[in-house]
């Protein structure tokens, strides 16, 4: 399976609407999907503009009634191990890893506004008609329980998408042709919003600065477990490297057997910096994210 190759350019288009009479796109496009298109409508969906003859753009429709945040048209990371990166690797490759960016970050849009729509690719109607090809989109947006939290779409057809393929039906029914569109809203699901890309790659490169590349790897591992989980408090990325510093000290000099004796070092960080008690949402599910970054730092220290 292969993403189509461009020179990837940002354009938004403006006041686009969904065309209630298109036929659905989609190789697996179900009966009932077709009986329901005159009924229902997106709150996303993808469509095609023509370039010439042989290309055509796709660009994600954002078609609700609210200005969204982000649409990041790429994958997004929950953590470095997502990412493929590893702690002890101090190649410039990892590095470049563990900082989650990519050329995809040129296809991160802000502030989409309702009925507008964004590029984020383009086919060859000739050279690319037998390839099976994907898009990952994650869009923060509400769910059917008016819960905030992540959409995260995952595209797969082969030879383009038409000019109208739902994402997601304003019912928050999924299409049938849709390979998954999934909402994330538990802290152990959502990946690190790439607003803080920038903010996290200053702290990473502070880290190195003091510490060396490979306690700097795995200082901001921890703090990416305080960030998302929102340990303390939901305080900016940069404030909370000091306690993943103590952190990660305690837990080479402590040696930790367990979730339990790792959740009882990020308590005590907490209660030295704050007052007793402050973090009482230090999760297990935290502190099991943090006992699995020990051991894997253990176990490259003692290689």
């Amino acid at each position: 399976m292969t993403n189509t190759k461009y020179i990837f350019e940002q354009k938004r288009i403006n006041d686009l609407q969904w065309a209630y009479g298109a036929k659905l796109a989609g190789i697996t496009t179900l009966a009932n999907d077709e009986k329901g298109r005159v009924r229902k409508s997106p709150l996303f969906y993808l469509t095609t503009v023509s370039i010439n003859s042989y290309e055509d753009d796709i660009y994600f429709v954002n078609n609700t009634d609210q200005t969204l945040h982000f649409v990041a048209p790429f994958r997004l990371y929950r953590n470095i191990a997502e990412a493929r990166a590893k702690l002890g690797d101090i190649s410039v490759e990892n590095i470049n890893k563990v900082k989650l960016y990519s050329d995809d970050m040129d296809c991160l849009y802000t502030k989409v506004l309702p009925n507008q729509g964004v590029r984020i690719g383009s086919y060859h109607i000739m050279y690319d008609s037998d390839e099976m090809m994907q898009w990952f989109i994650d869009v923060p947006y509400k769910g059917v329980e008016s819960h905030s939290g992540i959409w995260h779409f995952n595209v797969v057809e082969k030879g383009g998408i038409g000019q109208a393929y739902p994402l997601l039906w304003d019912d928050f029914s999924k299409p049938s042709h849709m390979v998954s569109c999934d909402f994330l809203t538990e802290r152990t699901d959502i990946p690190i919003e790439p607003s803080v890309y920038e903010e996290r790659c200053w702290v990473f490169d502070n880290l190195i600065e003091s510490l060396g590349i490979s306690e700097a790897l795995f200082v901001l591992a921890i703090n990416d477990v305080l960030y998302r989980y929102g340990i303390g408090w939901n305080a900016p990325y940069n404030e909370s490297d000091i306690q993943a510093k103590e952190i990660g000290s305690k837990l080479q000099t402590l040696k930790p057997k367990n979730v339990e004796a790792v959740q009882t070092i990020v308590q005590a960080v907490y209660d030295f910096w704050f007052n007793k008690g402050f973090a009482k949402n230090v999760s297990v599910e935290a502190c099991t994210d943090i006992f699995a970054l020990y051991q894997e730092w253990l176990a490259n220290d003692q290689n």
